[in-house]
């Protein structure tokens, strides 16, 4: 439509101005995707698929949450090297807002994929909190579990967050632990997505790491298994269920367990009730699953738009 003032001239349109769904917090990485045909031995040659591809947690989290019809912008570091303008490519194509942070170089990870399809990473990642964190109008914060791993990660009251907040969590060392869990608290997050492992290395609870979480950061608490997952909410527990499968490479299934989650709550209301959740569990469920079927961490998979 053309617009005209009160004489009938015609006047420039206005940039029309989309407010994020979702911010993103985490970093954007060069894959090195590396599946050896036979088992590595010292000094040997062995034969492997090779791929280079756009991956790190907090891009993974933006891309599926794009794929999903999320409105999204991702905040990461990125340098202006081939492997940046790889990443940058990626992104644009799936609809992902990029605010990048300058840096000397694009992170990347060596990911080291099994018989079994279970992952081992070799990971050079770029800090990202050393940067200026403007205040953001967008409606959800997500942040990647690596984010709250850096060195330069400060007092995180001090910013203006989204009222709605949810932290992924990540692999953590137990001498990181800590220093996490005290970050984590810092934030003070609605909603913490775990995998059982790291649900058990942040809880004293071995019986029920999920509610005993969830009273520590009065947050949802969802923890991921191999099966199925199970969250903590008010005082009230739910579980989906879902037959395991044979992985073709995990990488990045957890991430899209995370971001199809956050997809089915965007639109709720706060918290969601024990049975809106039991839906969005299973949603999340079925798209770790079927990520755990392809190649990559954002390869692309059924329900995606």
């Amino acid at each position: 439509m053309v617009a005209h003032d009160q004489r009938g001239l015609r006047v420039a349109p206005t940039a029309l101005i989309v407010t994020p769904q979702v911010l993103v917090l985490g970093d954007a990485l060069l894959d090195v995707q590396d599946t050896p045909a036979q088992p590595m031995r010292p000094g040997a040659d062995v034969p492997a698929a090779i791929r280079l591809e756009p991956g790190g947690q907090g891009a993974n989290l933006a891309v599926r949450l794009a794929r999903r019809g999320v409105s999204v912008r991702l905040r990461c570091a990125l340098g202006t090297d081939p492997a940046g303008n790889l990443v940058r490519s990626a992104l644009a194509r799936d609809g992902v807002t990029l605010d990048a942070v300058e840096a000397s170089a694009t992170g990347s990870v060596v990911v080291l994929v099994g018989r079994d399809g279970q992952r081992t990473m070799l990971s050079q990642r770029v800090p990202l909190l050393g940067a200026d964190l403007a205040a953001t109008d967008a409606a959800w914060l997500v942040v990647s579990g690596y984010v709250l791993t850096e060195p330069n990660v400060g007092d995180l009251r001090t910013h203006r967050w989204p009222d709605r907040r949810a932290v992924v969590g990540c692999a953590l060392d137990q001498a990181q632990v800590e220093r996490w869990r005290s970050t984590l608290g810092m934030l003070a997050p609605g909603l913490v997505v775990l995998n059982a492992d790291e649900a058990n290395a942040l809880s004293d609870d071995a019986a029920d790491p999920a509610v005993a979480l969830a009273d520590a950061f009065d947050a949802i608490v969802v923890v991921t298994e191999a099966g199925g997952a199970r969250a903590a909410i008010a005082g009230s527990t739910v579980r989906v269920d879902h037959e395991a499968v044979v992985a073709i490479d995990t990488t990045g299934a957890g991430d899209a367990f995370a971001a199809a989650l956050i997809a089915a709550l965007v639109g709720m209301s706060w918290p969601p009730a024990p049975e809106a959740l039991e839906p969005a569990l299973a949603a999340a469920a079925s798209a770790a699953r079927a990520v755990t079927q392809v190649a990559g961490a954002q390869a692309r998979v059924a329900g995606e738009r």
